[in-house]
């Protein structure tokens, strides 16, 4: 409280002092006054420009140069981005024309297949026919023979009965050729 009691009584003497020195006749320009105080302003800008106005334009500016920096690379991502988006869009058609190949490949190779185990199967038909055929002739043949023997025979024992008597070798065999002539026939 010592202190605000001789800031106050200066204040008041000031202010006595003051209004004495004014003139009756109105308010007086003091230029040495007007001039102190240019002064003060003049060196309260000087002092505001150093220390508050730079740093705050250097401030400003960096704030901005940063800002422009990420303008930049923002742009930059964005365009890789889209350069990324177009690579895989590129990769994923290559790879669904590439599968589609594949696909096309696949289906002709199993035709190719499918056709190749259809004609094997049509050829080993074929020879298992031609088989059947040449088994069948065979046998045809021997069974031929076979009732070309037995008819022999029954003709043998039929002409004996008829005859009743056993002709000779030579005449059986002319007879029996007669015979198979006629049953061919």
């Amino acid at each position: 409280m010592n202190l605000f009691i001789p800031a106050a009584h200066a204040a008041e003497t000031t202010s006595t002092t003051v209004t004495t020195t004014a003139t009756p006749q109105g308010l007086s320009i003091d230029p040495t006054v007007i001039g102190f105080q240019a002064l003060n302003f003049i060196i309260l800008i000087a002092v505001l420009n150093a220390i508050l106005y730079k740093p705050l334009t250097k401030l400003l500016s960096e704030r901005e140069q940063k800002i422009k920096e990420g303008v930049e690379n923002a742009e930059r991502a964005e365009g890789s981005l889209r350069e990324a988006r177009s690579i895989r869009e590129d990769m994923m058609k290559s790879a669904k024309v590439e599968s589609q190949a594949l696909m096309d490949r696949a289906k002709k190779d199993g035709e190719g297949l499918k056709n190749s185990i259809v004609t094997e199967a049509q050829d080993q038909a074929k020879k298992i026919i031609d088989n059947g055929h040449q088994v069948l002739t065979l046998e045809k043949a021997k069974t031929m023979e076979e009732l070309k023997a037995h008819a022999v025979g029954l003709i043998i024992k039929t002409s004996e009965k008829i005859i009743r008597e056993k002709m000779d070798s030579g005449k059986d065999a002319k007879m029996i050729e007669e015979s198979l002539n006629s049953y061919a026939a």
